[in-house]
C-alpha cells in the first residue's frame, strides 16, 4: 500500500517511519522540506507540496500540529483540494475541533475524495511504538481499507460513526487525561 504523509512534527514522523518500517511505501511532505530527508534516507520518496503527494498516492494522511494549519494544508495554494479525486481518501489524524474536520471533510467529498477524521491519543513514544489510540469517524469503507496502516501506528483503532465524533472523543479523552 503506497500511502502519502502531510506533516513531520514529532507524531508524524514516527508515524511515517513506523509505515516505512513495516513495509509501505511512503510520500512525505512537510512545511519545512528538510524535515523529509530522514525519511527519504529510510527509504521514502518526497513531494514538494501536498498537492504532489495527492496528484501520487491513493492514501493520503495529514498528521498537521493545529487546525490553522490544517485547513491551509487543505484550502492553500498547491493543497490537498488542486489533485484531489475519486478513488482518493484523505485521513486527517490532526487534532482539530469539530468545525475545522467538518469543513475540511465536505470540502473532499464535493471533489469526489473520501474523508476520515481520525486523531490519535498519545504522546511521541507511543507514537514510536506504533501504540496510539485512534478515534477514527467518517467514510467506513476507507476506514476498512487503511486499517492496515492504523494497525502499524497504533495498538487499537475505534471507529465513531459520522464526522465530528472522533474529533469529540479525542476532547473527551483529552478531558481525561487532564491535558485541557
Amino acid at each position: 500500500m503506497e500511502v502519502g504523509f502531510l506533516g513531520l512534527g514529532i507524531m508524524g514522523k514516527a508515524m511515517a517511519v513506523n509505515l516505512l518500517r513495516n513495509g509501505f511505501k511512503v510520500t512525505v511532505w512537510n512545511r519545512t522540506l528538510s524535515r523529509c530527508e530522514e525519511l527519504v534516507e529510510q527509504g521514502a520518496s518526497m513531494g514538494s507540496t501536498p498537492a504532489e503527494v495527492v496528484k501520487k498516492c491513493k492514501y493520503i494522511i495529514a498528521m498537521l500540529s493545529d487546525p490553522p494549519a490544517a485547513l491551509s494544508v487543505v484550502f492553500g495554494k498547491d493543497g490537498v483540494l488542486e489533485q484531489m479525486c475519486t478513488g482518493k481518501g484523505y485521513i486527517d489524524m490532526s487534532t482539530v475541533d469539530t468545525v475545522t474536520s467538518t469543513k475540511i471533510s465536505e470540502a473532499i467529498i464535493e471533489k469526489g475524495g473520501r474523508f476520515l477524521e481520525a486523531p490519535v491519543s498519545g504522546s511521541k513514544k507511543p507514537a514510536e511504538d506504533g501504540q496510539l489510540i485512534i478515534l477514527a469517524a467518517g467514510d467506513k469503507s476507507l476506514y476498512d481499507e487503511v486499517m492496515p496502516s492504523f494497525d502499524v501506528m497504533g495498538k487499537k483503532a475505534f471507529f465513531l460513526g459520522e464526522v465530528g465524533n472522533g474529533a469529540k472523543m479525542k476532547l473527551v479523552v483529552n478531558m481525561i487525561m487532564g491535558r485541557c
